[in-house]
């Protein structure tokens, strides 16, 4: 064989080689797996590992590989930063907040990063972008890769990766503005286009991340996570349903987030919506949320930024709206109970600044309440002992017009209005008191001030169950027990004899049976409210059946 010709074939070999190992670049939604060895890689590149993959996603393929870095010896870098309310750390492997304590709470520093939550998700604030929804479900290169730190202060980092882009070289700056505002700060991405030709992003999702904490037993039902998005003005709550591994929401997106169950994280696209809410649908993989963003063209050696606001803190309207407005409607609290939500929050937080435990400060508080409501209530028993002397006549007409029942009701209600009674007198100062139990249900449930809130014995937590053991995973709690036995010789004190039938006297007594069914896993703290309650009833009745008279 000639010379010539050997050259040529080595010629076209190398031609094809270099052909094939560029088209053989990572693209997110190949079904094939990357390794993490650099020795199996080209010098200086960095690879992630990608998932097993399911059927794609999008409707087009994109092409994202992480480019050689320049400096070999580029080392993950954990940066300290304070800033506020806002302690942690940045780490430059995947340029993520790694880890981040919110102070000033109840419990003083509350972790909000929960790696160790029991998910199968990463549990770091890392704000990543995504240009495919396979790399926004299984992840990219970019979490994995160590980004170059910019610069760097107390609290502000600039993070970059140079990365190819369906071929173009393209260069990501990912900035961390903590502006020492309460509860939020800024994460801006610049997109530079390091190429020689335009360079499209069809498709770029922005994510806040996947978890949010403080860390909680979160297979409790009121611990429970949840994707949450605002979308056309309307605040959607995402939750897992369905076989789809991914939910999708079109229309005009304000912001997205995660919620659990007292702090928020919400990232807000300032300048432009966003055109579609995601969320990560898959049953142990955490509630990562993401924004679509409009298309957008990159011209050769221009750059784009998009800026976005963060808000993690507690879920508080007036803190929401100081950042702004919009974010209102992640606080998702009935707006009929709201003020008496409030109104029971600062009394119990100005009882415990006098009692030093919240415990104390709701049992005089049950008792502050039934005080306000006790006119009504000697006026709700008066009606009632009237109702019970006028039983006789109550029984001559329902057996006088035992065959009339419309006639019957029609006379008895004439007996009620002759003697200036109403029947529903009784049940007055219980719907008034309803409003309160509802707010001091909402206010146990959201309100981080009330977390962990001790009271006696065994009681360390009265935003949950009071639960002592737990015998093959059915809780023990001992304050539901203690409220139907209350709850019963109240019923027991406070009934009379109006001409009930047999049914309706088994139904009274059956009732404190139900509750302990409805009680079970309330709040601990919302028993004992309900217990003192009835406490205080039990002695009232007392007092009444003893000195009350009735004209």
């Amino acid at each position: 064989m000639k010379k010539e010709t050997v050259i040529a074939i080595l010629l076209v070999c190398v031609v094809w080689v270099i052909y094939f190992a560029f088209q053989a670049k990572y693209n997110p939604t190949d079904n094939q797996q990357q390794t993490d060895d650099p020795a199996k890689t080209e010098q200086g590149q960095q690879t992630a590992q990608q998932p097993p993959q399911t059927p794609q996603t999008d409707g087009a393929a994109s092409s994202a590989a992480i480019a050689a870095n320049r400096n070999p010896n580029l080392k993950e870098e954990i940066i300290p930063f304070t800033a506020g309310r806002f302690k942690g750390e940045f780490n430059s492997k995947g340029a993520v907040i790694s880890q981040m304590y919110l102070s000033g709470l109840t419990e003083g520093d509350a972790l909000v990063t929960v790696p160790d939550s029991g998910f199968q998700a990463k549990g770091v604030f890392d704000f990543p972008v995504y240009f495919t929804t396979n790399e926004f479900l299984y992840g990219s290169d970019l979490d994995k890769a160590v980004w170059r730190v910019d610069s760097k202060s107390d609290t502000d980092v600039i993070f970059s990766i140079n990365i190819s882009l369906n071929g173009t070289p393209l260069e990501i700056k990912k900035h961390y503005k903590l502006n020492g505002k309460e509860y939020s700060f800024d994460v801006e991405y610049t997109f530079i286009n390091r190429g020689y030709a335009d360079i499209s992003l069809p498709q770029l999702i922005v994510s806040p991340a996947d978890l949010v904490g403080p860390k909680l037993d979160y297979k409790n039902r009121y611990n429970l996570l949840g994707g949450i998005s605002s979308v056309n003005g309307s605040y959607e709550h995402m939750e897992k349903s369905g076989s789809d591994i991914l939910k999708r929401k079109q229309g005009s997106v304000d912001w997205t987030g995660v919620a659990s169950r007292y702090i928020l994280l919400i990232m807000m696209p300032a300048g432009q919506n966003a055109i579609e809410a995601l969320m990560d649908n898959r049953e142990h993989y955490g509630y990562r949320t993401g924004m679509l963003m409009p298309s957008d063209t990159i011209k050769r050696g221009s750059s784009t930024a998009k800026l976005f606001t963060v808000y993690v803190g507690p879920k508080d309207k007036d803190s929401l709206a100081a950042i702004d407005q919009r974010l209102k409607s992640a606080y998702d609290i009935m707006m009929i109970i709201e003020p008496i939500r409030y109104f029971v929050i600062w009394c119990l937080l100005g009882l415990n600044k006098l009692f030093g435990n919240i415990g104390w400060s709701l049992v005089v508080f049950s008792l502050l309440t039934k005080l306000v409501f006790l006119p009504l209530t000697k006026k709700s028993t008066d009606s009632m002992k009237k109702i019970q002397l006028l039983t006789p006549q109550v029984t001559a007409i329902k057996a006088k017009y035992k065959d009339k029942p419309d006639v019957m009701q029609r006379e008895i209600m004439a007996l009620y209005k002759e003697n200036k009674i109403n029947p529903l007198g009784g049940c007055l100062p219980i719907l008034l008191q309803m409003p309160f139990f509802f707010a001091l249900y909402s206010a146990l449930i959201n309100s981080i001030d009330l977390w962990n809130a001790p009271f006696i014995l065994w009681m360390k937590d009265l935003s949950m169950p009071d639960t002592v053991a737990a015998i093959s995973g059915f809780n023990v709690n001992i304050l539901p027990v203690i409220m139907v036995v209350s709850t019963f010789f109240q019923t027991k004190l406070s009934t009379i004899d109006t001409g009930q039938s047999k049914q309706q006297k088994i139904m009274m007594m059956a009732m404190p049976v139900v509750f302990i069914f409805i009680f079970w896993t309330m709040p601990s703290g919302l028993v004992l409210y309900w217990i003192m309650q009835n406490v205080l009833q039990i002695a009232n009745q007392l007092i009444v059946n003893k000195f009350g008279k009735v004209k």
